[in-house]
């Protein structure tokens, strides 16, 4: 299959403003970027650079100003952009906020499949959950009848990954879903990743970080953004080995203080 046969979503020129008048500033500055089928892309740069904003932007969460945003080679708005939602699964910074504090884990990761597939069986959306449970390496049999109360950090954040998969969506956005987990819970993440990657090797999957161990053992290619402006991209192991820009370079040196 061709490069552009596995295109996923594509944008192009993409342009984002905030606020109104006076106070109106632009926050992303022409964008191109592209996510190929079963590929990790993460996107980094410091606070405020402009990631989430292009995340999504990219995911039709937000509407660019600017631009065209592609989803399997058609642009995003109407049926396509409802397509998009519904095959997206979303991992945020903090977990709890995904996971239900009045319903057990196992009904929470579930949830997606019930709004979706109404003629799926309990048994079938049962079986699925904890498919999703075991994936990210939580014993369903323990975890899926506790409250999230009741879960470390880092356990939660593995629930709620098990959530955002649990449809197998095609496409899986990761907004630095380790910046409030201690080391020891990461590595078990970084390692839900990669049983997710294996599992499911066409799911393309964006990961917003600033841990550039975790963008090193996961992605395939790297886009580096800086007040809004994609400075640098290529493929992992050269944008860390040898970065062309100077706010790339300084970024890899702030990482290794």
């Amino acid at each position: 299959m061709g490069d552009d046969e596995r295109t996923m979503l594509e944008g192009r020129d993409l342009a984002k403003w905030y606020g109104t008048g006076r106070h109106r500033r632009q926050v992303l500055f022409d964008v191109d970027v592209r996510l190929r089928a079963g590929e990790c892309l993460a996107v980094i740069g410091g606070s405020g650079s402009g990631k989430t904003t292009l995340t999504r932007v990219l995911l039709g969460l937000e509407r660019a100003d600017g631009g065209i945003v592609e989803y399997c080679g058609k642009q995003l708005h109407g049926e396509v952009a409802h397509d998009l939602r519904a095959q997206s699964g979303l991992v945020f910074q903090n977990p709890y906020d995904s996971l239900d504090p009045r319903w057990r884990v196992g009904r929470s990761v579930g949830e997606p499949l019930r709004l979706r597939h109404p003629d799926w069986s309990q048994e079938r959306i049962a079986d699925r959950v904890a498919e999703a449970l075991a994936m990210v390496s939580l014993e369903p049999e323990t975890f899926a009848g506790r409250f999230p109360i009741d879960l470390s950090g880092g356990q939660a954040q593995r629930a709620a990954i098990a959530r955002a998969i649990v449809d197998r969506p095609k496409v899986l956005l990761a907004d630095e879903p380790m910046s409030a987990i201690d080391v020891a819970a990461r590595v078990r993440i970084l390692e839900s990743f990669k049983a997710i990657r294996k599992a499911e090797p066409d799911m393309a999957i964006i990961m917003v970080s600033h841990d550039l161990g975790v963008v090193q053992h996961l992605a395939d290619r790297i886009l580096v953004l800086h007040d809004g402006h994609a400075v640098e991209s290529g493929p992992t192991g050269r944008i860390l080995a040898h970065p062309g820009d100077g706010y790339t370079k300084r970024l890899l040196q702030a990482a290794t203080m």
